[in-house]
């Protein structure tokens, strides 16, 4: 009899523990997903580019086809660890294996007004709403007094993270590409980068920092840094030494996990509600252990967690796992990956860093499109990958 194997989550993690353990065989495999596309985050800069050609989400259904993963479109209202037992709005899901890998969202740090005020750029309907936005404004602006144009086109990104960057170039490009469309002076133009920190990247090393800097600097974008946004009203920005008038707040300076993890009982939470896991990516407490439950992605306090790169291999991790496990065999503990970071700021041309080795440039943009190319055969036929870049 197969051994039945739940997955919660349509992201990375899922969809490479599900295919992974598809290949293997002998499991009957569920995933369960309330979004019926896979969205492919590291490419959302690209709803905000002048190309036409966007590829961002594909749907479940095409990476399953004809593998052996029955897919579930729902939303999970509670899951029962100790029962390994997912309950959605339409029915009762169990397994001898669970696998939760529900991702993050965002994070306003309970900053008055800025969940309604701003917005998000962690999903494809936010990304989209924001090129709408941007493109509703331009219209607009072509018509008004200076001095309200000025207000109008002030955008505020907050956040000089990998995404926060990533966005600021693309948008400071559009923004001119956009003028030139409705005959708008790009002197009426302001796209300013905040960040809390003393510089852009602050994860990365000082060399990367002052790299991007200067990039972003040249498209036109203003960087301001050490400066914490404490409110936002409909006109202005609220700094703790400053207030910007502004129409337009872009938040990407905070990620938690996704808010199912705080509603399942028995985890135990660290910071940003990552799930404290055990060796072998299962959730403890340091004393007791859900077993042939796994915690991965963004979900699980490991190292490098927070990247696509390490929710793949998480997923390819606890397939492994399940496989062995499922044929008594001794099991691997598990150890994280070291990343490398691909970060585009504005068109051909991005920042590669692998280790201590960094490159600028062109060569990092393609070698970005590479990527994304060689990611996409990893989940889907050659011919569908074919549909997707030629369309």
């Amino acid at each position: 009899m197969q051994q039945k194997v739940l997955i919660v989550g349509g992201g990375f993690g899922g969809i490479r523990t599900a295919l992974d353990l598809a290949k293997k065989g002998g499991f009957e495999i569920t995933l369960i997903s309330k979004n019926p596309n896979f969205e492919y985050y590291p490419g959302l800069h690209k709803i905000l580019g002048i190309s036409e050609r966007v590829t961002v989400q594909v749907p479940l259904a095409t990476i399953f086809k004809n593998k052996q993963v029955t897919l579930v479109i729902d939303t999970v209202v509670e899951v029962d660890l100790e029962q390994k037992r997912v309950t959605t709005n339409t029915g009762v899901f169990q397994g001898d294996f669970l696998v939760i890998a529900v991702g993050s969202q965002t994070e306003y740090f309970g900053i008055a007004g800025l969940p309604e005020m701003a917005y998000g750029f962690k999903s494809v309907a936010e990304a989209k709403k924001l090129r709408a936005h941007i493109e509703t404004l331009f219209e607009k602006h072509a018509k008004t007094e200076k001095t309200e144009t000025v207000v109008g086109l002030h955008m505020v990104i907050v956040g000089a993270g990998p995404n926060g960057v990533d966005l600021a170039g693309e948008l400071a490009s559009l923004d001119k590409y956009l003028a030139k469309k409705y005959g708008v002076l790009e002197s009426f133009i302001t796209v300013d980068l905040i960040e809390a920190g003393s510089r852009v990247l602050g994860m990365m090393s000082e060399s990367v920092s002052h790299q991007v800097e200067q990039r972003l600097r040249s498209l036109g974008v203003n960087i301001l840094c050490n400066r914490e946004l404490r409110k936002e009203d409909s006109w202005t920005v609220k700094f703790a030494d400053m207030t910007i008038g502004a129409q337009t707040l872009v938040w990407t300076a905070g990620i938690i996990t996704n808010e199912l993890v705080t509603k399942i009982k028995g985890l135990t939470l660290a910071k940003r509600n990552r799930v404290i896991v055990d060796n072998y990516l299962q959730p403890t407490n340091g004393e007791s252990v859900f077993k042939d439950v796994f915690c991965i992605g963004d979900i699980a306090d490991t190292k490098y967690a927070g990247l696509a790169q390490t929710a793949l291999s998480d997923g390819t991790y606890v397939a492994r796992t399940i496989s062995k496990e499922s044929a008594g065999k001794h099991l691997k503990n598990y150890s994280a990956k070291p990343v490398a970071y691909n970060i585009g700021v504005g068109p051909r041309w991005a920042v590669l860093t692998i280790g201590s080795f960094e490159t600028f440039g062109l060569l990092p943009h393609v070698m970005r499109t590479l990527i994304d190319i060689r990611f996409f055969l990893s989940i889907l036929p050659v011919r569908e990958v074919w549909k997707l870049y030629s369309k």
